[in-house]
């Protein structure tokens, strides 16, 4: 027997993973990359940028850890045969494109002096982050990842009002009642 929901710590993890993907997208797109690197508030929005990085990584590694041990929904099909195709492998996709921003961050920190720069509160950082190495596989990565998660929300969204099939519901918060599993 199939359950009508996606196990609590899925949901959990599902929504705390996305907010903190969209947070870190949001900070380094429209804060960070506009900022000056001689403007003393950046070390600070890098110091948030990596912490929310490094909370993604332990997340999805929890997820990655978590999911297969626990029983999912029958898929919800679209009727879009090319969506329907991908969708057992959306959040795989969204594993290494996590993967490829948590490797080249943690490369580019490396090669910038980060760790030095940040933990020894000594405020210099390089005049641009562009020559620094794999700078334009993260920026790349990163704006990859947001494409997918935008067409990831329509596509919730088109399920949800259009075919209004409830699959917003099998991912809502883990709080309140249990629904019994599908008959």
């Amino acid at each position: 027997m199939l359950p009508r929901r996606y196990h609590p710590a899925i949901r959990a993890l599902h929504w705390a993973i996305a907010l903190l993907i969209i947070a870190a997208l949001f900070l380094g797109t429209f804060v960070m990359a506009p900022m000056d690197n001689a403007d003393p508030g950046k070390t600070f929005a890098l110091l948030k940028h990596m912490a929310a990085g490094t909370l993604i990584f332990a997340l999805c590694a929890a997820r990655m850890f978590i999911r297969p041990k626990t029983k999912r929904p029958a898929p919800m099909l679209s009727g879009i045969a090319i969506a329907d195709s991908i969708v057992p492998f959306v959040h795989r996709i969204f594993d290494v494109l996590v993967l490829i921003m948590i490797g080249s961050g943690i490369v580019m920190a490396i090669k910038a002096g980060l760790p030095e720069i940040l933990f020894n509160k000594r405020v210099v950082l390089p005049a641009s982050f562009d020559s620094v190495p794999l700078h334009t596989l993260h920026v790349f990565t990163a704006r990859v990842l947001a494409a997918i998660v935008a067409l990831h929300v329509v596509g919730a969204f088109y399920h949800q009002f259009i075919l209004r099939d409830g699959l917003l519901s099998r991912m809502s918060l883990p709080f309140g009642r249990r629904q019994p599993a599908a008959r």
